[in-house]
């Protein structure tokens, strides 16, 4: 089998082939760096060479944990120069959009780990605010027990009670599983093409949701919608972020695959970011529900609207309460469904090609006779 040959550019500059070894050490020695385009056959297009998995995730870790070696010193290596030649069949570097410009601009501020602490925030005001929300379900109770109906208000406040201290418990548990089931499972897509495009439809599609919950409570007095805008610009925003670190996602960028694998591949891609909003979906909208059931606990004295106001008001919180608690669990039975189709389909993918090699015919001309 012939080695992998990569060609790299620099400073509007085509370099290659270089083989993969010598990549590696071009990018330790720092002739490479993270923000220069790589490619190979197979790649659909020029990618950034942060995309190529372990390229650089070693070096990091060997600056951190060893000593800078004297000059001079024997165990100090030196990057082979590359051989310059012609390559006929690679694409021309393409032309840098301006949005690719500000695609690399951001994510080096908006890195793995700066992503995976907001998702932990949001987690953390899930399982936290589902109390408070306890709290001021029953203290609404006890409200609507005074000035309404006792029994039935008291009644519903304690079936909410229990509800809730269920779904808490039941939300963490799952929300677990769900990160051990994105570390469980990988994928690889040829290059950044579609990530990107997701993150700054998200971006778009986030700032439009919001300005319309905006608009819509100035103009019409759509007060009630506007936590829920805040919370799908959140949500959006953070599909955005978790778009640009496939990483996140255990998927790796620049591997060479065919139609039917690529297509198995974006969708798995999308899947598993959105199983990634869970824990925010889940976050954003225990503290948006907490909000409303504090809202609804301050009409009945407020002279606003009354009674009716405040059990509606009420009625949008435990809604969206209960929804929110849902979401990791059903999230999780989804993504094991999901997974089932997508190894069915990778199956059937693979089978013509053993269907083709000496051992497949064998057994299938004596499956035939």
């Amino acid at each position: 089998m012939n080695p992998v040959e990569w060609y790299y550019a620099r400073d509007n500059k085509q370099v290659g082939p270089v083989s993969a070894v010598d990549l590696k050490q071009l990018a330790a020695a720092g002739q490479l760096r993270p923000d220069d385009l790589v490619w190979r056959e197979g790649m659909t297009e020029w990618s950034a060479a942060r995309n190529v998995r372990g390229l650089f995730d070693e070096l990091a870790a060997s600056v951190a944990t060893t000593p800078a070696a004297p000059a001079g010193s024997p165990t100090e290596a030196v990057a082979p120069t590359p051989v310059v030649s012609a390559a006929p069949q690679v694409p021309a570097a393409p032309m840098r959009h301006p949005l690719d410009s500000l695609m690399d601009w951001l994510r080096p501020r908006c890195d793995a780990r700066r992503v995976d602490s907001i998702g932990r925030f949001f987690r953390v005001c899930g399982s936290y605010g589902l109390p408070v929300a306890i709290v001021l379900s029953m203290a609404f109770s006890v409200i609507m027990a005074f000035k309404a109906d006792p029994v039935g208000s008291l009644l519903l406040g304690a079936i909410m009670l229990m509800v809730l201290v269920i779904l808490q418990y039941v939300a963490g548990k799952f929300c677990d599983a769900l990160d051990r089931l994105n570390a469980a499972t990988a994928g690889s897509l040829p290059s950044t093409v579609f990530p990107d495009g997701l993150a700054l439809l998200s971006k778009a599609l986030g700032v439009a949701v919001l300005l319309s919950s905006i608009i819509a409570a100035v103009q019409i007095s759509a007060y009630a919608m506007l936590p829920f805008g805040i919370v799908a610009f959140l949500v959006l925003c953070y599909l955005s972020l978790v778009a640009m670190n496939p990483a996140m996602l255990n998927f790796s960028i620049g591997a060479q695959s065919g139609a039917g694998e690529e297509a198995i591949g974006v969708v798995t891609f999308l899947f598993k970011a959105l199983m990634r909003l869970v824990p925010v979906a889940f976050g954003a909208g225990v503290v948006c529900g907490t909000l409303l059931m504090g809202f609804a606990c301050y009409l009945p004295f407020s002279g606003e609207g009354g009674l009716f106001v405040a059990q509606f008001t009420w009625n949008m919180a435990a809604y969206s309460l209960i929804l929110s608690a849902l979401l990791p669990p059903a999230a999780y039975l989804i993504f094991l469904l999901y997974y089932l189709l997508h190894d069915l389909c990778r199956a059937i993918l693979v089978l013509p090609s053993k269907l083709d090699t000496p051992t497949g015919k064998n057994q299938k001309e004596s499956s035939d006779q």
